[in-house]
């Protein structure tokens, strides 16, 4: 495995605030590299896989990118993993941590939600990071960009229909199996005098 993650971050922050902020004044410093590298590693790295994602980041840290995967990066990329970094950051926007222990960021005009309300907020900026994600690879792995991606193509990673739902991990629906009724069943009955 290539080390990648000495590479620069596939996004920056300014492009986070500017991509999944309301607030385009939110201050930089609150996203640092290792919250860029960390949802790189969460939430992307394991969707495309990691042989086209240490391409992306090689590529990306060389300024070589080829033209299909600068469309990716500039079409789906950076926007899905704006949201992403945005589910991650959410804590460290609202509260600090210092030598006084954990401390709300509070500006005079503003107020600290309830935990209630800022879980809604993390699930709404992760449901809108998904839908992004989801848009890519059907992007991906569409007919129509067949051969651009052949390191994609080639290590494609088994999506097994995993994910989360208020946060139960479900790993399959009920409502995607096959149903069973009479007409599946009346051709093929088990009883010999049908």
């Amino acid at each position: 495995m290539a080390n990648v993650n000495q590479y620069n971050p596939l996004v920056t922050a300014a492009e986070v605030i500017s991509n999944s902020f309301t607030n385009a004044n939110t201050d930089t410093a609150l996203i640092s590299n290792s919250t860029l590298l960390l949802s790189e590693l969460a939430h992307l790295k394991e969707a495309i896989g990691k042989k086209f994602y240490e391409e992306l980041k090689t590529q990306h840290h060389a300024g070589t990118l080829t033209a299909a995967n600068q469309t990716l990066m500039d079409d789906f990329l950076t926007r899905t993993l704006c949201w992403f970094v945005r589910f991650e950051v959410i804590n460290e926007v609202q509260s600090n941590s210092s030598s006084a222990g954990i401390v709300h960021n509070i500006d005079e005009f503003a107020t600290i939600i309830d935990p209630s309300e800022l879980n809604a907020y993390k699930q709404d900026t992760y449901r809108k990071a998904e839908i992004y994600l989801k848009d890519m690879l059907d992007y991906m792995n569409d007919s129509d960009q067949s051969g651009d991606y052949p390191t994609y193509e080639s290590n494609k990673p088994c999506n097994d229909d995993v994910y989360k739902n208020h946060g139960i991990i479900m790993y399959d629906s009920i409502y995607s199996r096959p149903t069973r009724n009479y007409n599946s069943w009346k051709n093929n009955c088990p009883c010999d005098d049908c």
